[in-house]
């Protein structure tokens, strides 16, 4: 058994039955060690949900930072973030969460942002590097001709993101691929040349 599996374990817990009714003990259950052998890598259950949100954000930052690689073309990255979800099946494959989990993200983060001040720093600073990197994506494409010019590519990047982050907030009906498709063709009129 190695700590990122101990990490993997109790993110996965985390997120879809919340940090309070989670104990050391589920999560040793769910790697199938003692209470002890989590001890052995962590002093306390604090510790393993600092260890395992910096994990999760540093893994998810990184694949965010994949996704806006030269590489893909605008068009590339809307699709891959709007109608394919990319990111979020990218935290699912990463965690083993598959449809039989509901993962409440929210409500976690509300949970959390109180008793760990430090995670809302860094989930901010996160966001602000996303955004960042966006917007020099967004720079390329204007610069490229890939859409119109004249942006403010932050600003712009920080809309693209918050409508991404909002999809969810907005129920079922707009979850479907179709939607989200016709979502993305949408923005894209906005943005062409």
């Amino acid at each position: 058994m190695t700590k990122e599996n101990i990490v993997i374990a109790a993110l996965r817990l985390f997120l879809t039955r919340g940090y309070k009714s989670v104990s050391l003990v589920d999560v040793a259950n769910e790697v199938n060690i003692t209470k002890g052998g989590i001890y052995h890598y962590f002093s306390s259950k604090d510790e393993l949900l600092q260890v395992a949100l910096h994990y999760l954000f540093d893994r998810l930052e990184a694949n965010y930072s994949a996704l806006l690689d030269n590489r893909n073309t605008l068009r590339e990255v809307l699709q891959a973030l709007i109608v394919e979800k990319t990111p979020e099946q990218y935290a699912k494959d990463l965690l083993g969460v598959d449809g039989q989990y509901s993962v409440d993200c929210a409500h976690f983060a509300i949970e959390i942002l109180g008793k760990f001040p430090d995670i809302q720093q860094r989930i901010e600073t996160g966001r602000v590097s996303a955004c960042e990197a966006f917007a020099r994506k967004l720079e390329t494409a204007m610069e490229k001709g890939e859409i119109k010019s004249g942006f403010d590519s932050y600003a712009l990047a920080a809309n693209i993101i918050a409508m991404t982050n909002g999809q969810i907030s907005l129920g079922s009906q707009f979850q479907s691929e179709t939607m989200r498709q016709r979502m993305l063709d949408n923005v894209w009129m906005l943005l062409k040349v």
